[in-house]
């Protein structure tokens, strides 16, 4: 646990490394662009990474990019997918920590992670998180779900907001407010079947199901984010325009807010997978160097917590 709230990458950095850093098992590693945020991390002190892959493509392109193995552990596994497998098993076995994704396909990758032999698997959903540094970057922020959950369940988004609550206690967010997002703040049914859900999250939340937090919804997205616009629609709410976790409806208006907040604001993420007995790193070829190293920081943090 963080000793107090973490505002901004760079305290997440300071506060994820560590003289002693988990072992991080890398599947499918042989790959230009994770063999550099793997050993990037390994030199900021995050991480001890093992790369699982083919050793000798490995070694050509670490060559190539003139970076050092010398520390760096092998384990020979030319196919993607026996490669995750390996990185899994790896994880429950505890000979590492937590486990990044490299040059896999995703489903694939998640295969691995929840099989029921060796999987990851802890009596609860999955979710994807992301992470972000606020408007005013005077905080942390995170969003959920933008990646796993296609169209969730009430029962799965109790799931997803207590992997969001875990996760920003980790941050040293000591009493998070949580966010509920639908497009209104009344409930309306049959159309809007999502408010409801907000609704009965809220209450589950003031009843303490989800520790220390304050849930609210459902709220727009205006007044999650902004206290003003809340005011003026007369939504008052300690959460409204302080939110710290954004719960989204359906994987749709996730995908699209974390894209929005990566291409139009040009703000890094960070992204994990929580609810897992380890935290399982999941990055996208096309994140900056900067996001792959915050995400395994979070990761970092994440499995000492």
């Amino acid at each position: 646990m963080s000793p107090g709230p973490l505002h901004t990458f760079g305290e997440l950095l300071t506060a994820a490394r560590s003289d002693s850093p988990p072992r991080m098992a890398v599947a499918a590693a042989a790959e230009s662009a994770v063999i550099d945020a793997a050993t990037h991390a390994m030199r900021e002190r995050l991480v001890r990474p093992i790369f699982i892959g083919s050793c000798d493509r490995i070694r050509r392109l670490a060559d190539e990019m003139q970076i050092s193995l010398d520390d760096v552990e092998l384990i020979e596994a030319p196919d993607p997918v026996v490669a995750s497998a390996l990185a899994v098993r790896l994880v429950y076995e505890g000979q590492a920590d937590l486990v990044m994704k490299g040059l896999v396909r995703t489903k694939n990758f998640v295969r691995a992670v929840l099989n029921h032999e060796f999987g990851l698997r802890r009596g609860r959903a999955m979710s994807h998180v992301g992470v972000f540094e606020s408007p005013d970057r005077s905080r942390l922020m995170l969003l959920t779900d933008s990646g796993i959950n296609i169209r969730p369940r009430f029962s799965r988004k109790v799931e997803i907001v207590r992997n969001a609550v875990e996760l920003a206690h980790a941050l040293g967010i000591a009493e998070p407010k949580v966010a509920v997002i639908a497009a209104v703040e009344t409930v309306e049914l049959p159309t809007m079947p999502a408010t409801l859900d907000a609704e009965l999250l809220r209450r589950m939340g003031q009843a303490g199901h989800f520790g220390p937090c304050i849930v609210d919804g459902p709220l727009a997205m205006d007044n999650a984010l902004d206290a003003r616009t809340a005011e003026v629609k007369g939504r008052g709410s300690p959460v409204a325009g302080h939110a710290d976790i954004i719960v989204v409806p359906e994987i749709e208006t996730g995908n699209a807010v974390y894209k929005t907040i990566r291409y139009l604001a040009g703000r890094d993420l960070a992204g994990l997978l929580v609810g897992a007995t380890g935290p399982v790193v999941v990055t996208s070829r096309s994140d900056s160097p900067e996001s792959k190293l915050y995400s395994i920081a979070l990761g970092a943090l994440m499995s000492r917590a």
